[in-house]
């Protein structure tokens, strides 16, 4: 699905949505104004954005947009720079350790292989309801065959192995899809959970570790 924004924001209103939608109307069903293929421009996907968002929050202090975080605050569970400590003094009486290079740099893996993993999430998701889908239109299309038939008892017999295998095959499939999503899930909640309360190299690493049993070798 590709989206697309309009052009002109101040003459035009934004819109998003896909190819097929342009091709059946043209005019936003929202205000009715008239609109064409060529009003609209390729925009980045959303998980691009929410990938860009991410690394972004951890390049920038969340107080001072300018500044890189250097303290981990253990009283407020959270990155800050220094000006957050010398200059407001918010956490100058807090608990705190300074973020070494590596500490940030596998902090940053860990975040995108999280990522990954909430993406092949979001894919088996996707499959799984396709198969659900499709096991309904084998139902309806088996029924529906059972009931016109006006053949012989074995070609009926025929139509119910074949429509059964297909059940079977799809059932097989979906259950997969669905235990990959329950582990997906599991280990993002954990993740999460990990990387709220990390403080230390060590910290990153250890889940630098789980990540990466879950993870095929080939993502980086």
């Amino acid at each position: 699905m590709t989206n697309y924004q309009g052009k002109k924001t101040l003459e035009k209103p934004i819109l998003v949505n896909n190819n097929s939608w342009i091709d059946k109307q043209k005019s936003c069903p929202k205000c009715s104004h008239p609109v064409q293929q060529t009003d609209f421009v390729k925009c980045r996907l959303a998980d691009k954005l929410v990938e860009f968002i991410e690394i972004s929050k951890l390049n920038s202090c969340s107080n001072h947009s300018k500044e890189t975080p250097r303290v981990y605050c253990s009283t407020c569970k959270k990155y800050v720079c220094f000006k957050c400590i010398l200059i407001n003094g918010q956490h100058i009486d807090h608990e705190y350790t300074y973020i070494d290079e590596d500490y940030k740099k596998i902090l940053r893996l860990n975040h995108k292989l999280l990522g990954f993993i909430r993406k092949r999430c979001k894919n088996n998701q996707d499959n799984l309801a396709g198969l659900e889908l499709a096991i309904q239109t084998l139902l309806n299309d088996h029924s529906e065959n059972l009931r016109h038939t006006n053949t012989f008892q074995q070609t009926t017999d025929l139509l119910i192995k074949e429509a059964q295998h297909l059940f079977d095959d799809y059932q097989q499939k979906k259950q997969i899809c669905i235990d990959v999503i329950k582990m997906d899930e599991s280990i993002v909640k954990d993740i999460e959970q990990r990387l709220d309360e990390s403080k230390s190299l060590s910290d990153q690493e250890e889940i630098l570790q789980i990540l990466q049993q879950h993870i095929p070798s080939i993502v980086e």
